[in-house]
This record gives structure tokens, sequence and C-alpha cells, in this order.
């Protein structure tokens, strides 16, 4: 009869598995190093997960499902990723709501999920969607600041060098700040306002206390 699967021994993998994917990332990580901080032997991580994919979507999916839900309920109606759809000169203010609402959701996931949230950003996969979402929105703010209306590969390239900064800028905030809602919610919503303002002089800049 085959032996029957403890929960004690997947929580057990699970926390390894969790140390050792934010100690090292996704690529470096290895089912030995999870096995000897679990104290189990590799085999019998084998039983509870078929390899390291497996192991790294249990423990994010939760997480990755909720921020793709956030990102999908951020976007804005006339946001395409045809430039002229969207005119931020003429309802500033949309896109600053927008980016408050992303500030909060953003840091209250963290707050709930710390652990997997920021294994998360360290998902190569899941990184392409935030990035691609970022790079929609500045694609358009590029489209406005910038004289290239007729020069579509120069916006493409700005959107995602743009896109690429805010998105690491985040990764550098929620790796290093302190797990303090009020604090973090600051620095979260001052960046992405900053960056925003950077990118289009008629972006309203605010400033939070």
């Amino acid at each position: 009869m085959a032996q029957k699967l403890k929960e004690e021994t997947r929580q057990a993998i699970i926390k390894a598995a969790k140390e050792e994917f934010l100690e090292k990332g996704y690529d470096d990580a290895s089912m030995r190093s999870i096995a000897a901080k679990a104290n189990i032997t590799v085999g019998n991580i084998y039983r509870y997960f078929e390899n390291k994919e497996d192991l790294n979507r249990y423990i994010i999916t939760e997480t990755s499902e909720n921020l793709k839900k956030m990102l999908d309920s951020l976007k804005i109606d006339r946001l395409s990723m045809e430039p002229r759809v969207f005119d931020m000169k003429t309802d500033p203010s949309q896109l600053l709501n927008m980016v408050d609402q992303l500030s909060y959701r953003l840091v209250d996931l963290y707050l709930n999920k710390e652990e997997e949230f920021n294994i998360l950003l360290n998902d190569a996969q899941l990184n392409n969607t935030i990035r691609r979402w970022f790079e929609a929105t500045i694609r358009n703010l590029v489209f406005q600041s910038y004289t290239v209306a007729d020069r579509h590969r120069e916006r493409d390239i700005l959107a995602h060098a743009y896109a690429s900064a805010v998105f690491e800028g985040l990764r550098q905030i929620f790796f290093k700040a302190e797990k303090n809602e009020k604090e973090l919610l600051r620095i979260v919503r001052t960046y992405l306002n900053s960056f925003m303002k950077m990118v289009n002089d008629e972006y309203p800049i605010r400033k939070y206390l």
C-alpha cells in the first residue's frame, strides 16, 4: 500500500523552498538544497511535487493570479496598444487615480503575502506580464511627451526602456522596504508618481506626507 503523504512534510518542503527561492532566485535554487533545508531526502520531495517548476508554481499561483487580476482591473478603457487612442492631455486625473490604485493594491498584496510576492518578482514569466502592462501605459505617455509620432520604433524602444526601469525600481523598493504600511505606501506612490511626471510634463504630481 502506498505510503500516505504527510501534510507536515509538504509544509516543510514549501517553507524550505520559499527560503531557497528568496535567497537564490528560481534559476539558482536547487531541489537538493531545498531537501537539506527541509531535512528530508531529494527523492521524498518528488513524492509531493513533480519538479522545481511545479513547486515554484504551487507557491506563487494564488499571488500571481491576484496580481494579474489587479492589473486587468486597472486597465483604462481608452488605453490600448494604439497610442492615439489614449490622450493624456485631456484626462490626466484618470491616470493619476490609476497609479494611486496600483500603489495601494501592490502594497496590500505585499503585506499579505510578503514571501510569495518577493518570489513572484523574481519569476521571469510574470515579470514580463507586469512589464508589458507598464509598457502599454508608458508607450502612450512617451507618445505625448516626445515628438516621435511617426517614429513608432523610437517610441517602442523608449517605452520598453522606461517600463523595465520602473519595474526594477519597484523590485528594489519591495526587497529593501520595512514592513510598515504607511511608509511603504508613501514610497511606492511617490516613486510611481515622480516617474510618470518624468515622462510626461502634463502629469499632475502629488506630494504624500
